[in-house]
């Protein structure tokens, strides 16, 4: 009987074939219990590389045999690694760690078995990194912080004075005369020619009955507009609006309209002293003509115009009832005289 024998001849390049084949599979999957294993193949597969490069060497170019393959996978392996070094570290942590292994399994000189120095390696540079990052962020916002004081910061007086018109408009909105005159004037201590706390004074006076006063502190604010008397007029006019005297606001707005007929700030005040008085086509007549006065001057204006119209036209449409007498705004912006300078 005839038997037929099958001999496999394992050769040095086969066996690296083979374990590089073997590491490459079995890396994604590694544990606490093949860690080791799977180390020291690693050595073997240094010692084989370093052995059949030595080889190599010596043979002569026509042989045929090139490691260039190997090599490759090789380098490709050494990356993969790096990139799971923090997994196999904390595998390697069930096990003793690191330093452990490297003393049970001497030399250990392979980079796979320094997988801790390299991931505190990295660790440090990561940390030097976000310290480099938060210093430069640090010195950016300093030199914001600079830049800031120096050319955008507010002044002292700017802040001073939004903090007094805040608690003026306060007070007056809760219609407590008293308590936002008193404001009106501890603010002009120290800023006595601040137009916008002279106004306010004057119109405070206004509704506590104080003509006198008013007077004065009207002059003063005026004097403040050399040249810009319209201003000042239509800065009456808004504060007496919000004070709700809107006889005042509408004789404030035909003074500026007398200086100025086309000044399209002042019939938007128009329009909005008649949307109060429940005189909605007045005021849609007044919005209407401020948005086409303001469209060369004011974009702005003119948008929020055009956006005031078209509220109050939706709200005349769904209530038919409404007042629906117009009332001709140029006609009683010439005939109206202001009731104050």
């Amino acid at each position: 009987m005839a038997h037929t024998v099958e001999t496999r001849i394992t050769t040095p390049y086969a066996e690296l074939r083979g374990l590089l084949d073997r590491a490459e599979r079995e890396l994604p999957s590694l544990d606490a219990s093949s860690l080791v294993d799977y180390l020291l193949r690693l050595d073997r597969i240094a010692a084989l590389l370093a052995q059949l490069q030595e080889e190599e060497a010596q043979q002569a170019p026509a042989s045929g045999l090139t490691l260039q393959p190997e090599l490759v996978r090789w380098a490709d392996l050494q990356q993969q690694l790096e990139r799971r070094s923090a997994r196999i570290v904390k595998i390697a942590a069930l096990l003793g760690g690191f330093p452990a292994l490297r003393a049970q399994h001497p030399p250990a000189q392979g980079a796979w078995w320094r997988l801790d120095e390299y991931v505190a390696a990295r660790r440090r540079q990561q940390t030097r990194r976000l310290l480099q990052t938060l210093a430069v962020v640090a010195v950016l916002l300093l030199v914001a912080a600079w830049a800031y004081r120096t050319w955008f910061a507010p002044s002292p007086e700017t802040l001073a004075l939004v903090d007094a018109i805040s608690t003026i408009e306060r007070h007056v909105e809760a219609r407590e005369w008293e308590a936002a005159l008193a404001a009106a004037e501890e603010g002009l201590r120290t800023m006595p020619d601040s137009p916008e706390l002279l106004t306010w004074a004057a119109v405070v006076a206004e509704r506590l009955g104080d003509e006198a006063r008013a007077a004065q502190y009207r002059a003063r604010s005026l004097a403040q507009f050399a040249g810009r008397e319209i201003q000042f007029h239509l800065l009456l006019g808004n504060d007496r609006f919000r004070a709700g005297d809107l006889d005042g606001a509408e004789a404030a707005a035909n003074a500026a309209l007398a200086l100025n007929p086309d000044e399209p700030q002042a019939f938007f005040l128009l329009g909005n002293i008649a949307e109060a008085r429940g005189d909605f086509f007045a005021a849609l007549e007044a919005f209407d003509r401020a948005a086409t006065l303001a469209e060369a001057s004011d974009p702005q204006l003119t948008v929020i115009s055009k956006m005031r119209y078209g509220f109050l036209l939706q709200q005349i449409q769904a209530n038919p009832g409404l007042d629906a007498s117009p009332t001709p705004l140029e006609d009683s912006a010439e005939s109206a005289q202001p009731t104050s300078p």
